[in-house]
Protein backbone atom coordinates (compact mmCIF):
# COMPACT_ATOMS: atom_id res chain seq x y z
CA UNK A 1 0.00 0.00 0.00
CA UNK A 2 1.37 3.69 -1.08
CA UNK A 3 1.84 5.99 1.97
CA UNK A 4 -0.46 8.64 -0.21
CA UNK A 5 -3.36 6.14 -0.39
CA UNK A 6 -6.76 6.94 1.17
CA UNK A 7 -8.08 4.58 3.70
CA UNK A 8 -11.97 4.30 4.11
CA UNK A 9 -13.14 3.50 7.17
CA UNK A 10 -16.37 3.65 9.17
CA UNK A 11 -17.29 5.49 12.68
CA UNK A 12 -19.54 6.88 14.96
CA UNK A 13 -19.97 10.42 16.92
CA UNK A 14 -18.20 8.74 20.03
CA UNK A 15 -15.64 6.78 17.82
CA UNK A 16 -14.54 9.83 15.72
CA UNK A 17 -14.77 12.06 19.15
CA UNK A 18 -12.46 9.58 21.03
CA UNK A 19 -9.94 9.62 17.63
CA UNK A 20 -10.08 13.22 17.75
CA UNK A 21 -9.51 13.20 21.71
CA UNK A 22 -6.33 11.42 21.11
CA UNK A 23 -4.77 13.67 18.58
CA UNK A 24 -5.66 17.16 20.44
CA UNK A 25 -3.56 15.48 22.91
CA UNK A 26 -0.59 15.31 19.99
CA UNK A 27 2.01 18.16 19.36
CA UNK A 28 -0.29 20.68 17.32
CA UNK A 29 1.88 20.72 14.19
CA UNK A 30 1.55 17.43 13.87
CA UNK A 31 -1.78 16.99 14.38
CA UNK A 32 -3.87 19.86 12.88
CA UNK A 33 -4.48 19.05 9.07
CA UNK A 34 -5.64 15.46 10.41
CA UNK A 35 -8.06 17.16 12.64
CA UNK A 36 -9.25 19.47 10.47
CA UNK A 37 -9.98 16.79 8.03
CA UNK A 38 -11.55 14.55 10.44
CA UNK A 39 -13.78 17.26 11.75
CA UNK A 40 -15.30 18.36 8.67
CA UNK A 41 -16.01 14.94 7.73
CA UNK A 42 -17.49 14.80 11.43
CA UNK A 43 -20.14 17.41 10.93
CA UNK A 44 -22.35 14.66 8.79
CA UNK A 45 -23.48 13.50 12.31
CA UNK A 46 -24.55 17.26 12.99
CA UNK A 47 -27.23 16.94 10.23
CA UNK A 48 -30.69 17.48 11.35
CA UNK A 49 -31.42 14.07 9.79
CA UNK A 50 -28.42 12.32 11.19
CA UNK A 51 -28.43 9.39 13.17
CA UNK A 52 -25.47 9.72 15.39
CA UNK A 53 -24.79 6.35 16.69
CA UNK A 54 -24.62 4.52 13.04
CA UNK A 55 -21.59 4.62 11.79
CA UNK A 56 -20.19 6.79 8.75
CA UNK A 57 -17.78 7.43 6.18
CA UNK A 58 -14.60 8.89 6.83
CA UNK A 59 -11.72 8.95 4.21
CA UNK A 60 -8.13 9.70 5.61
CA UNK A 61 -4.36 9.16 4.28
CA UNK A 62 -2.69 6.12 5.18
CA UNK A 63 0.09 8.38 6.47
CA UNK A 64 -2.53 10.28 8.74
CA UNK A 65 -4.14 7.02 9.66
CA UNK A 66 -0.55 6.09 11.18
CA UNK A 67 -0.67 8.93 13.02
CA UNK A 68 -4.17 8.72 14.59
CA UNK A 69 -3.66 4.85 15.46
CA UNK A 70 0.00 6.28 17.33
CA UNK A 71 -2.19 8.74 19.04
CA UNK A 72 -4.79 5.70 20.08
CA UNK A 73 -1.85 4.29 21.66
CA UNK A 74 -0.71 6.82 24.37
CA UNK A 75 -4.81 6.82 25.53
CA UNK A 76 -5.56 3.94 28.48
CA UNK A 77 -5.61 0.95 26.56
CA UNK A 78 -9.42 0.36 27.79
CA UNK A 79 -10.69 3.43 26.18
CA UNK A 80 -9.31 2.48 22.96
CA UNK A 81 -9.39 -1.34 22.52
CA UNK A 82 -12.71 -1.77 21.08
CA UNK A 83 -12.06 1.27 18.02
CA UNK A 84 -8.10 -0.05 17.46
CA UNK A 85 -10.04 -3.77 16.83
CA UNK A 86 -12.62 -2.61 14.79
CA UNK A 87 -10.02 0.03 12.72
CA UNK A 88 -7.94 -3.23 12.35
CA UNK A 89 -11.09 -5.08 11.24
CA UNK A 90 -11.93 -2.15 8.66
CA UNK A 91 -8.77 -2.03 7.27
CA UNK A 92 -8.19 -6.19 6.79
CA UNK A 93 -11.57 -6.01 4.70
CA UNK A 94 -10.26 -3.25 2.34
CA UNK A 95 -6.83 -4.52 2.09
CA UNK A 96 -8.85 -8.08 1.32
CA UNK A 97 -11.13 -6.05 -1.27
CA UNK A 98 -8.30 -4.83 -2.94
CA UNK A 99 -6.57 -7.95 -3.26
CA UNK A 100 -8.92 -9.94 -4.65
CA UNK A 101 -9.50 -6.55 -7.06
CA UNK A 102 -5.89 -6.32 -8.16
CA UNK A 103 -4.59 -9.76 -7.44
CA UNK A 104 -0.48 -9.67 -8.01
CA UNK A 105 0.44 -12.24 -10.84
CA UNK A 106 3.44 -13.22 -9.08
CA UNK A 107 2.10 -14.34 -5.55
CA UNK A 108 0.34 -16.75 -7.91
CA UNK A 109 3.13 -17.96 -10.28
CA UNK A 110 4.60 -21.44 -9.66
CA UNK A 111 7.80 -22.12 -8.72
CA UNK A 112 9.73 -23.92 -11.53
Amino acid sequence: MKASSELHFYLTLEQSSLLLEALVEQPFKNVFDIIGQLNQQAQQFYQAEAMQHVPALFIISARDFSVCVQALGELPYNRVCTLVNYLHQQLQTQHATEESQHPNPLASGSSQ
